[in-house]
């Protein structure tokens, strides 16, 4: 998101003008200008692609299998990359002269039917989604130990950052707990992102 305060350019005329012994009219000239601000959030290429959630063997090989119905902490498919063993979720948040906040959250639910339309559809609640971050990226950092379950909308109690003044790259992990007796279906819905003024509510 980018808020821009544009100049503002101002010319004072005065109603009575100053005359010197030369006959040359001399007027004031004024311009004020206004503060300027911005500021924008980066995603990285796999963030970009989505989260894709997968087994051990798809974690540890970076790709996406399918789940077990009572399986729990999940990895994201890129959460530890095969090679380096960092995550590749991150957001790089821009920022000037301003402070900010950062929130996410779901669409919805993950859901076997698109925006989790009747008939016949299936849920996962969308709590069984956890997520975890951290300015450092490393086999141990984001951890899921510190991880917090995802909402519906943007999540104003839990958000990823809060007055952050100056630009930052912030890493992400990802998990998910799929309930017992959950139908074998592709269940999906719609991650969301999104940085406001410090203070304000995402929305």
């Amino acid at each position: 998101m980018k808020r821009t305060f544009y100049l503002i350019f101002v010319i004072l005329f005065f109603l009575i003008p100053i005359i010197n012994s030369d006959n040359i009219t001399r007027l004031p000239m004024n311009v004020s200008l206004s503060a300027e601000y911005y500021y924008y959030i980066q995603t990285s290429e796999k963030l970009s692609e989505g989260i894709y959630f997968t087994n051990e063997t798809g974690a540890n090989d970076n790709i996406q299998y399918k789940l077990l119905s009572g399986s729990t902490n999940n990895n994201a498919i890129w959460n530890y990359n095969k090679t380096s063993q960092r995550t590749e979720y991150w957001v790089y948040a821009y920022i000037s002269d301003i402070t900010i906040d950062i929130c996410q959250g779901a669409v919805t639910h993950l859901c076997s039917n698109p925006g989790c339309s009747p008939p016949d559809n299936y849920m996962i609640n969308i709590n069984n989604a956890k997520w975890s971050k951290s300015t450092i990226n490393d086999l141990t950092h984001p951890s899921i130990s510190d991880a917090t379950s995802f909402v519906l909308g943007y999540d104003n109690i839990h958000k990823v950052a809060t007055n952050l003044g100056h630009s930052t790259t912030i890493y992400f992990r990802y998990w998910l707990d799929v309930p017992p007796n959950t139908p074998a279906y592709n269940y999906n819905t719609t991650y969301q992102i999104m940085a406001v003024l410090a203070g304000e509510l995402c929305a």
